[in-house]
């Protein structure tokens, strides 16, 4: 099998996969018992299924399960790991992405979107697709796309999440 040792398409499946997680945790989570749920309807399963192949088994790995930040971390990095890294990818991609100015800006500029929008999100589900598409519109805008630039040429680090891809 051929590996890619493309990290900019490393960076776009990872991204993916985080943003994946951020829909599934805001509009699947429920509260039982003081605790938070991942629980999704059997029928956006079998859509994510047949939409959304590689990424269907990730929420059918989380759901029906609790969650909070550090295990939604967790579920993600374990995902990328062991479908990307080594699989997909050369083991010496995914380490470069985490460590990629271009991943934390694209990760915060993902998370900037998601608290303006939450108020429109929330007033009825969407599904993945829309709400990739939604996003895709707003990161299009000249004024985000002047700001990602502020934000890769002054080299500050958003501090995003990293992942470890050791297993």
């Amino acid at each position: 099998m051929i590996r890619s040792v493309s990290v900019k398409s490393a960076i776009k499946d990872a991204l993916e996969v985080f943003q994946f997680d951020q829909w599934i945790r805001f509009y699947y989570v429920v509260e039982k018992e003081k605790e938070l749920w991942i629980e999704i309807p059997e029928a956006v399963l079998e859509g994510l299924k047949k939409d959304y192949p590689h990424l269907h088994p990730y929420a059918d790995m989380v759901n029906e399960l609790v969650t909070d930040y550090q295990r939604s971390q967790e579920n993600v990095c374990s995902f990328i790991a062991s479908r990307l890294d080594g699989q997909k990818y050369e083991q010496t991609v995914l380490p470069q992405v985490f460590d990629s100015s271009t991943f934390k800006v694209e990760m915060y500029i993902f998370n900037v979107w998601l608290k303006m929008h939450e108020s429109h999100l929330d007033e009825e589900p969407m599904t993945f697709t829309e709400w990739l598409d939604m996003y895709e519109g707003w990161n299009s805008l000249d004024e985000v796309q002047e700001y990602r630039t502020k934000l890769q040429d002054s080299g500050t680090d958003p501090g995003m999440p990293t992942c470890s891809t050791k297993q």
